[in-house]
């Protein structure tokens, strides 16, 4: 062996060393911690012996703790230090349940052949029964309660766990939500989750509607992407259709339950006001094409396709300019103006759209 050879293998095993030793030294503390809380529920649709994870959605999903469905039953312990966002997953990648993580004992029922369980809050500790309470007057119907209680925990002179899970997830104002970021107790303000959601939340202030007031007006951001047909189908392209008066964006994937869940309704919404001049441009975050087009086939998804070439919050530009913070996502885009006229309002996008659609009975294609 040349001694540069020599040199350089010895330099990659010291840094597979130093890696190894970081990681058992990461372990040991963690086994050091005392037992946070106990995360239990029972199980349906899974077989015993099915392997769970839990994830630290705050901390790059960090596997945090392991469990396997035994009796229809399981249990974790998990050891960590601050209340954190954590989602329940199989460890094959099927998404369960999501809940805050936080001192006592959190029940989290998982019925994993219902899609509406997975937006079933947990109970069992101060912030979960307050999700829960909210989750429950929103699936009622008692979206404006529902909105009221959030805002109220968003408003609290100290902000907790809760309020940042509402201002990174559910909360549509990035505006309120960056307000409720300032009150934040110190000990969740310092976590490098909240800087980076300070920064994403001050770029989808961007793309959301203009708040009453404003002079800012939020313009559509282009991009490309190939279609079903492997074309290059630009968002613009479709603004700028003559035949088209609104379009809806729609971020979305065949392995994201809520997506799937959602495409009845915009069956229906094309249906409807497709010919009225209403157009949907989805943007599938699939990894797998063969899938992805197999999936829009099947399903009869009859609007513009187009998947992203770069999918997830890692390297896709749609997902940074549009600032995700997850998927579905829509946006819906008034074509004349280019401006963004609503965002992430799914349950109401019926009602807006034939609204906006009995504004302009007299327009046609091409005026």
């Amino acid at each position: 062996m040349k001694k540069s050879n020599l040199i350089k293998g010895l330099v990659i095993l010291g840094c597979l060393l130093i890696a190894f030793f970081v990681y058992e030294k990461k372990k040991a503390n963690e086994s050091q911690l005392p037992e946070y809380c106990t995360v239990k529920g029972s199980i349906k649709g899974l077989k015993d012996g099915t392997k769970l994870v839990l994830q630290d959605a705050w901390n790059n999903f960090e596997v945090i703790d392991k469990s396997v469905v035994a009796d229809g039953k399981y249990e974790f312990h998990p050891r960590i230090s601050e209340p954190t966002h954590a989602y329940l997953y199989t460890k094959d990648g099927i998404q369960l349940k999501d809940f805050i993580l936080e001192p006592g004992t959190i029940v989290a029922d998982v019925d994993a052949d219902d899609e509406e369980d997975l937006e079933l809050w947990a109970t069992g500790t101060p912030s979960n029964d307050l999700g829960r309470k909210r989750n429950e007057l929103e699936t009622s119907g008692n979206k404006a309660a529902a909105d009221s209680l959030m805002y109220e925990v968003l408003n609290a002179e100290q902000t907790g766990p809760l309020a940042l899970l509402f201002a990174a997830n559910v909360c549509n104002s990035s505006v309120k939500a960056l307000s409720a970021l300032d009150r934040l107790s110190p000990d969740l303000a310092k976590r490098p989750f909240v800087a980076k959601l300070r920064e994403e939340l001050t770029r989808r202030v961007k793309t959301e509607p203009r708040m009453e007031g404003s002079d800012a007006i939020p313009l559509f951001i282009d991009m490309t992407y190939p279609d079903v047909n492997g074309k290059a189908v630009s968002l613009s392209s479709v603004v700028r259709n003559p035949n088209n008066r609104y379009v809806l964006i729609d971020f979305w994937a065949t392995w994201c339950s809520p997506c799937v869940a959602s495409i009845p309704l915009l069956k229906e919404l094309y249906a409807k006001y497709h010919a009225k001049g209403f157009e949907i441009y989805s943007v599938s975050e699939d990894v797998d094409e063969k899938n992805w087009k197999s999936f829009v086939s099947k399903n009869q998804m009859t609007w513009i396709n187009v998947k992203d070439d770069k999918p997830g919050r890692r390297e896709s530009k749609a997902w940074y300019d549009y600032a995700l913070s997850g998927i579905p996502t829509f946006v819906l885009i008034d074509c004349k103006t280019g401006e963004i006229i609503a965002r992430d309002n799914k349950d109401e996008l019926d009602a807006f759209l034939g609204e906006l659609f009995n504004r302009t009975i007299g327009w046609c294609p091409n005026n």
